[in-house]
């Protein structure tokens, strides 16, 4: 009898110490990892995840699957995913400004405080473009256009964004009015410029590089030099004759657990932290990255630095936020 009890006091023993946290993170993880993209598949967001997927699969030995979970630019993702376990499982792709937009202005029901973000690792820059049959030759010719012809140029624009937060802030430095046009994505951008429906776009610079020889980029929001674009001028320097300086403004692409699974299992964290460090210093996906275009906008920065990246965006959207607001009819 002593000897049953004593047994069953071990199997308990056992089984108390498998079911812990601390036990538990050494064999994490067990299974897939789900990462939520808060937006439509094809877009950038959504191409950064499914390209450091397979990569992400070998260097943690378990599936990374996309679950795409659109709508309310971002905020029904971030809602779904703040729904799930902290249990490392499930990781976000998140886009700011797009986030703090929907803090801010839609009414969100979560904070940055929810999100330990692991890394910014894509810092989109901008691109002013035009159509190749395009009168605008330079920046300059773009900008004379515009101050002689208030509301008339026609200029695309995504809504809600890093590209529509630096649109704000170039047309508030140089007091310009165009007739500004917004959309909802990259893609119909591309499309109406394609089809001269616009005169000139504010667009993710990698993504308008596609459609080259049709178009060409006027600037770019970063003083990076991109193979895509590697004729057009930084910001900055195309606006020296007007005396202003813009940020570097753009869409920043970042993976975040929730908060609580950073707090919860640091063992967990640390070991997705270093998994995903390996796979960005890898020649694997350096090799991806510079194929598709976007190696010169892909860094590791870490968590403290990308949570203060994260941050700044936010604050300048408090800034601006009268300016998001969509005009009631």
């Amino acid at each position: 009898m002593k000897n049953r009890l004593l047994l069953l006091l071990v199997i308990l023993t056992l089984a108390f110490v498998f079911a812990s946290p601390t036990f538990a993170g050494g064999k994490w993880p067990a299974k897939q990892i789900t990462c939520i993209v808060p937006y439509k598949a094809g877009g950038s967001a959504d191409r950064l995840a499914r390209g450091i997927a397979p990569f992400l699969k070998k260097e943690l030995g378990v599936p990374f699957i996309i679950e795409n979970r659109p709508g309310a630019s971002g905020q029904i993702g971030a809602t779904v995913f703040l729904s799930r376990p902290a249990d490392g499982y499930t990781i976000l792709l998140g886009v700011q400004p797009y986030l703090s937009n929907t803090i801010i202005n839609q009414g969100a029901k979560y904070s940055l405080d929810d999100f330990a973000v692991v890394n910014v690792e894509n810092f989109g820059a901008v691109s002013i473009t035009v159509h190749a049959d395009s009168p605008y030759k330079t920046f300059d010719q773009l900008i004379k256009a515009v101050k002689a012809n208030p509301n008339k140029v026609k200029w695309g624009v995504v809504r809600g964004g890093g590209i529509h937060l630096f649109t704000l802030l170039l047309l508030e430095k140089l007091n310009l009015k165009p007739r500004i046009i917004l959309y909802h994505s990259g893609a119909p951008v591309r499309t109406a410029l394609l089809g001269k429906q616009i005169d000139v776009s504010s667009n993710g610079a990698v993504a308008d590089a596609t459609m080259k020889p049709k178009v060409r980029s006027l600037a770019l929001s970063t003083s990076n030099k991109l193979e895509v674009w590697p004729n057009s001028p930084f910001i900055n320097d195309a606006l020296k004759p007007y005396g202003v300086k813009l940020p570097e403004v753009g869409d920043m692409r970042f993976f975040a657990f929730k908060k609580e699974f950073k707090e919860k299992y640091p063992d967990r964290w640390n070991k997705f932290l270093k998994a995903y460090k390996n796979v960005l210093n890898s020649q694997g996906y350096k090799e991806y990255t510079k194929k598709i275009g976007t190696a010169s906008e892909t860094s590791y920065f870490g968590p403290e630095k990308s949570s203060k990246l994260v941050l700044s965006m936010h604050q300048l959207m408090l800034k601006y936020k009268d300016k998001f607001k969509k005009k009631k009819k």
